[in-house]
């Protein structure tokens, strides 16, 4: 298992969390995804963390993302819509249902739910658009490197 979070405080609460039995399993990094190397894996899961990612370094990360991922292996996790309040945030990476489609190309979509809502964050109102996705990758790609390099 591998974890990542730009945040020492997310990767001390996730290790408190592990079982025992399990913490030697968890190998974990602090640092932005931009700057993360990715182990290969049945499951990325991304949950509501890709659009923090810079925009002009989206392409990469995704590119990460979506090669870490083992034959037969998903993702899991969220993307933002363009008609979020945090989308206009330069330093945001937001997508039209359009757009955020087609980031799925080379895996099959097995779920694409948009959300468009009000909510909370951190304790303020926050108009939330977001898209939950899962897709899996084909049993038949070839895959031969055992982790996606960081840039």
């Amino acid at each position: 298992m591998f974890a990542t979070d730009a945040q020492q405080e997310a990767i001390d609460r996730l290790r408190r969390r592990v079982p025992d039995d399990l913490a030697a399993r968890l190998e974990t990094a602090v640092a932005r995804m931009e700057d993360v190397g990715l182990p290969r894996a049945d499951l990325v899961w991304a949950s509501f963390s890709l659009f923090f990612c810079r925009p002009e370094e989206f392409a990469d990360v995704w590119a990460k993302v979506t090669g870490a991922i083992l034959p037969a292996g998903r993702f899991a996790g969220q993307l933002l819509g363009d008609r979020d309040a945090w989308a206009p945030n330069g330093d945001i990476s937001a997508f039209t249902r359009d757009e955020a489609l087609a980031l799925f190309d080379a895996l099959e979509l097995e779920r694409f739910d948009e959300v468009e809502e009000e909510g909370d964050v951190s304790g303020e109102q926050k108009h939330w658009h977001y898209f939950h996705a899962v897709a899996r990758r084909s049993a038949h790609v070839a895959t031969e490197e055992p982790f996606v390099a960081s840039p």
